[in-house]
C-alpha cells in the first residue's frame, strides 16, 4: 500500500481473491475508471480539491483541517486549520469521556462487521437473499479502493496522534485517518440497498405517516442543496433506518477515538458523489459505468419484488 502505486487493473490488489466473485469483478471494473474518481498520485492540489467541493463530493468543513500545499505560506491558514483540528480533538475528548464506555460493545463488534450490521437491520440471511448480501459485499469491493486511495493522499494522522489521552480501546489501524472506510462503506451500503426498490419502500426516506412507501434521496436531497437557493445547507440526517445505521457506525469511530468527525463527514459526502457517477449523472466525463454492479442489483430487485 505505502509503496506501490495505483494499478489501474488490480491485478496485485485482488490476484489472491476469486476472480469470479461477482463484487471482485465490479471492483476490477470500476478501478478501470480510475480518472473519474481519484485524485493525482501526489498531495492533492487545490485546484482538485475545488473540482470535488464543485461536484459536491466534498464540502469546505470536509476541509477546515488541511491547509493545501500548492499555495504560498499563510500563516493565517495554517492557524486556522490548527484551530479546526483542536476543535474537533476536544470533541472527541468529550465522546470519550462521555459516551464510550456505554458504546464499547457495540463498536468493538463493528469494527470488522459492518455487513452484518445491515444484514441484520434488513432481517435478511445469505439463503433467503443471496444478491442482497452480494450487493452488499460489492459495496464494499468498490469502498475499499475509492477510501484508501484517499487515505493514501492526505495522509492524515489518526487523533491519538496529536492527543495520546485518547487512548483507543485497540488499535488504531496504521493507515491514515482521513476519510473514515466505516463511514464511507457505511454510507455507500445504503445508498446501494436503496436503489433497491422494495428496501426503499421499506427502509427509504419519507416513511412518516402509515402507509407511506419510502424513496431514495436525490442527489440533492442527499448532499443537501436548497432547492431553490442551490446553495449548500447544513448536513441533516436523512429519514431512512439505513442512514441512521450508517451515522451510527461512523460515530462510533469517534467514540473510539481512532476518527475526527471531518473524516466522519467528509466520507458521506464522497460515498454519495461515487453513488451519483454510477447511477445519477448521465454525463459521459463523470460517469462510470460498472456492468457488474447492475447485474447484482438487477438480481437484488428480484428478490423484493
Amino acid at each position: 500500500f505505502w509503496t506501490l502505486g495505483f494499478d489501474p487493473f488490480l491485478t496485485e490488489w485482488l490476484q489472491d481473491l476469486n476472480l469470479a466473485s461477482p463484487s471482485v469483478m465490479a471492483a476490477r471494473e470500476f478501478g478501470r475508471q480510475h480518472a473519474k474518481w481519484k485524485v493525482s498520485d501526489g498531495v492533492p492540489t487545490q485546484d482538485e480539491m475545488k473540482r470535488l467541493t464543485d461536484l459536491g463530493w466534498l464540502k469546505q468543513n470536509d476541509l477546515r483541517w488541511w491547509v493545501p500545499p500548492d499555495v504560498p505560506a499563510d500563516p493565517s491558514a495554517a492557524k486556522a486549520a490548527w484551530g479546526a483540528i483542536t476543535s474537533e480533538l476536544d470533541e472527541l475528548v468529550d465522546l470519550m469521556e462521555d459516551g464510550r464506555t456505554r458504546y464499547m460493545a457495540e463498536a468493538r463488534a463493528q469494527a470488522e462487521g459492518i455487513p452484518r450490521y445491515f444484514i441484520h437491520l434488513l432481517a435478511i440471511d445469505r439463503a433467503g437473499k443471496p444478491w442482497t448480501c452480494e450487493l452488499i459485499r460489492t459495496g464494499v469491493a468498490i469502498g475499499n479502493l475509492v477510501y484508501m486511495h484517499y487515505k493514501s493522499r492526505f495522509r492524515r494522522v489518526r487523533p491519538s496522534t496529536l492527543c495520546p489521552g485518547l487512548v483507543p480501546p485497540f488499535g488504531p489501524p496504521r493507515h491514515p485517518a482521513f476519510p473514515s472506510g466505516h463511514s464511507f462503506l457505511s454510507h455507500f451500503i445504503a445508498l446501494l440497498l436503496l436503489e433497491v426498490d422494495g428496501i426503499a419502500a421499506r427502509y427509504g426516506m419519507g416513511m412518516t405517516r402509515a402507509g407511506t412507501r419510502g424513496v431514495k434521496p436525490t442527489w440533492n436531497e442527499y448532499r443537501g442543496v436548497h432547492k431553490d437557493k442551490d446553495k449548500d445547507k447544513a448536513d441533516r440526517n436523512l429519514d431512512s433506518a439505513l442512514f441512521w445505521l450508517a451515522a451510527r457506525l461512523a460515530k462510533n469511530r469517534e467514540r473510539l477515538g481512532m476518527h475526527y468527525p471531518s473524516d466522519s463527514s467528509a466520507s458521506r459526502h464522497l460515498a454519495g458523489g461515487i453513488w451519483n457517477a454510477i447511477f445519477g449523472t448521465d454525463d459521459p466525463e463523470q460517469r462510470i459505468d460498472v456492468p457488474t454492479l447492475q447485474r447484482v442489483l438487477d438480481l437484488a430487485r428480484a428478490e423484493w419484488q
